[in-house]
């Protein structure tokens, strides 16, 4: 049997990381950066940084980039960090809000899930569609688990009875499903990604100018 994982930076409780935080959701700065590039003749002047760096008008300017290049670095790192996260809003599997890996899940099934929801996560997994993602789930004492459901036949009456009887059995089914959800929309998982990743990296150029800027400044006086 193949265990078909992606790399873990490419599942979606990573991409949550790159993609969903308080610089992606503050994104919407886009049109107000968008605005400024229009209108660059005007403010290049005001743009060029010297004053942050200390340096006079008549000196040579410290920065590798120009003013209007690190406005615009900024305008299309916004733009990607936003697609980023409008892809991770929309594609996401929807069982990220409630638990943040397959052991707080699991524990999650354990203390609120109904025996209606376990067996709808048990149909699921058992379907030919699915993709085995956990070996502990899929491999008893070597051997390779039938596709047959174990939790179909109980009422929600007999919850307690269904864990007492199929406890283990309902936490690994728990994280396989979990693992199976965290591989869901390849294509938007991986453009999130990138698009986060590239944003990040976008924006990080300015500020690495600026800084080094004011440092030689600062240390050297040049």
């Amino acid at each position: 049997m193949d265990f078909l994982l992606d790399w873990p930076i490419l599942r979606w409780d990573a991409v949550r990381g790159i993609a969903n935080n308080g610089l992606t959701r503050a994104a919407g700065i886009i049109p107000l950066v968008g605005y400024l590039i229009l209108f660059n003749d005007r403010i290049a002047d005001f743009m060029s940084f010297n004053t942050i760096a200390g340096v006079g008008e008549l000196s040579p300017s410290p920065f590798l980039f120009d003013g209007i290049v690190k406005l615009r670095l900024t305008f299309f790192g916004s733009l990607f960090l936003l697609s980023s996260y409008c892809l991770f809003r929309i594609f996401r599997p929807a069982v990220l809000n409630e638990a943040r890996g397959d052991l707080d899940f699991s524990s999650r099934v354990w203390e609120t899930y109904s025996v209606y929801e376990i067996a709808f996560m048990e149909d699921q997994v058992f379907s030919d569609r699915w993709r085995p993602r956990t070996k502990s789930f899929w491999v008893i004492l070597g051997r390779v688990r039938q596709r047959k459901p174990v939790l179909s036949g109980y009422r929600p009456d007999v919850r307690s009875a269904m864990f007492a009887q199929h406890g283990d059995y309902i936490r690994f089914l728990s994280r396989e499903w979990w693992m199976g959800m965290m591989h869901t929309y390849r294509g938007a998982r991986v453009a999130a990604m990138v698009f986060g990743i590239g944003g990040y990296l976008f924006l990080a150029v300015p500020s690495i100018d600026i800084a080094q800027a004011v440092l030689r400044e600062v240390v050297w006086g040049r």
